[in-house]
């Protein structure tokens, strides 16, 4: 019961967070749309400003308006041009937003903008903010750009803004383990076990003192002593020639003997 009241509280936390702030009329909540706002959720309530080459800027609040001052109330992306204060244009609402996210991005979208007026059928604008992975890239001194303002369409035109972070980055990928370093851990663990272990049932149930309370030490002391056999035999080298059979030469003594048994042989 305690844990069904917890992921009653833990679910109801996100319905919060999801409909106070950045709203999905068209997601139901899904498991990946959760696990792409969780991925978002360091960013959640900061604002980012970028200025384009025409001399427009843009004001980018993350599931937050856009003006710290409460004057463009829903709005997650804001133009303004610099040489005329009077200019606001809304490009995107949060409360009409789409997620979706990878390993090392996220794709949030804001929709129900100002209506163009001679461009893609007079259809809202919309801002599509790519998150990317930067190590190097803080609130401080964030990688925000301006892409594109996708207008050669009939339909669906955009707002294309890349936001560089060091939030965004995956760091469970780097600490997933090799097959070779999980086997090394349970290695060593098994071995460590099996050292402790052993110890103190020799030494407290059998007694054992010394070098005797290593488990199994008659065969541990076998084995390395195969083991230095092993390598006497195939690695070191004695001498080649001893305890070969050596071939002797006939000596003049021999000869002699044999000579003194022909004489004996011949006839008086």
């Amino acid at each position: 019961m305690k844990v069904w009241g917890l992921f009653v509280f833990h679910t109801a936390s996100l319905l919060t967070l999801v409909l106070g702030q950045c709203k999905f009329p068209s997601h139901k909540l899904l498991p990946e749309k959760l696990t792409a706002l969780n991925k978002l959720k360091p960013l959640m309530g900061k604002r980012f400003s970028v200025v384009d080459t025409s001399g427009y800027s843009y004001n980018v609040g993350i599931c937050t308006d856009a003006e710290a001052d409460g004057s463009a109330k829903d709005v997650g992306v804001l133009q303004k041009k610099l040489k005329d204060e009077s200019f606001r244009v809304v490009v995107g609402k949060y409360t009409h937003s789409q997620i979706m996210a990878g390993p090392n991005w996220v794709l949030l979208e804001y929709g129900d903008g100002k209506p163009y007026g001679n461009h893609c059928n007079s259809g809202p604008r919309r801002a599509v903010i790519m998150f990317t992975c930067d190590e190097s890239a803080t609130d401080s001194k964030p990688g925000m750009l301006i892409l594109e303002e996708n207008t050669n369409k009939t339909k669906d035109c955009y707002y294309l803004f890349q936001l560089d972070h060091k939030e965004i980055c995956d760091r469970t990928s780097s600490t997933v383990l090799s097959l070779g370093s999980i086997f090394l851990i349970i290695f060593f663990s098994v071995v460590a076990v099996y050292l402790v272990v052993g110890a103190l049932y020799m030494r407290f149930a059998l007694g054992a003192k010394g070098m005797e309370q290593i488990p199994n030490y008659s065969f541990w002391q076998d084995f390395g002593n195969l083991q230095a056999d092993g390598c006497n035999f195939l690695c070191r080298s004695g001498d080649g020639n001893k305890g070969q059979r050596r071939y002797q030469g006939i000596g003049d003594d021999q000869l002699e003997e044999r000579d003194d048994r022909d004489d004996n042989l011949l006839p008086m």
